[in-house]
């Protein structure tokens, strides 16, 4: 579906996230905060490569991409994805419980967009997905660099 395309329940999509996540608690988490912008569509796959062809299929306007994955890594996928063509220039978000400055610079480096720290701050987490989808007034991409 693109911007603008309505879904099964006929309600109007704006927009697309892709969720890469193998837990499923943290996936709900996710499905329950956008049930806030009911014209985002969330897909999500429980591992790294089917992730990434999803990305390439579907080609969504942002990626949520978790670190510790069941197949590859999150470096791994985020690698493969800013390598493709077709989805080089998504952003994408790190999700990770991981917070040590070496992984963040890590990711930061290979091309992620934003690192953000699980227990996750919601309201961090949908200011950015406001901001990446252009959802919000606010021109200014928020950034979690300190």
């Amino acid at each position: 579906m693109t911007r603008g395309d309505k879904d099964e329940g006929e309600r109007l999509i704006m927009a697309t996230i892709l969720y890469i996540e193998d837990n499923l608690y943290n996936v709900q988490l996710v499905e329950r905060l956008l049930l806030q912008r009911p014209d985002i569509q969330l897909l999500t796959s429980v591992q790294g490569n089917p992730g990434i062809g999803i990305a390439q299929v579907r080609h969504p306007d942002l990626i949520l991409l978790d670190v510790h994955l069941p197949d590859i890594n999150g470096f791994d996928v985020l690698e493969r994805l800013r390598l493709d063509t077709s989805t080089a220039n998504i952003p994408i978000v790190v999700l990770s419980a991981d917070a040590t400055p070496g992984q963040v610079r890590r990711f930061r480096d290979a091309g992620a967009n934003e690192y953000l720290t699980k227990p996750l701050d919601l309201k961090l987490l949908l200011t950015l997905i406001d901001n990446y989808l252009g959802l919000s007034d606010t021109t200014e991409e928020p950034s979690t660099d300190s």
